[in-house]
């Protein structure tokens, strides 16, 4: 299963028998790694929670923090 929210793909955990967590989002700016043994995320944020729409609500509390951090723009 694959999901775009607000630009994060939300994909069910493919290791969920590991981890009590189902579900992950990864933040728009991840990067891959891509070699003989698989492709893995790696960079960026990643969010995990049991259900989809905690992982939403997750994904829109990191927003709205992001958005009041602030920025240093050189001076």
């Amino acid at each position: 299963m694959l999901e775009v929210y607000k630009g994060w793909d939300i994909r069910h955990n493919a290791n969920a028998f590991i981890d009590e967590q189902t579900f992950v989002a990864t933040s728009p700016d991840y990067d891959v790694d891509c070699d003989q043994d698989g492709f893995f995320v790696c960079g960026g944020i990643a969010l995990y929670s049991e259900t989809l729409d905690d992982l939403k609500a997750q994904i829109d509390g990191y927003i709205d923090a992001s958005d009041e951090l602030p920025t240093n723009h050189g001076s």
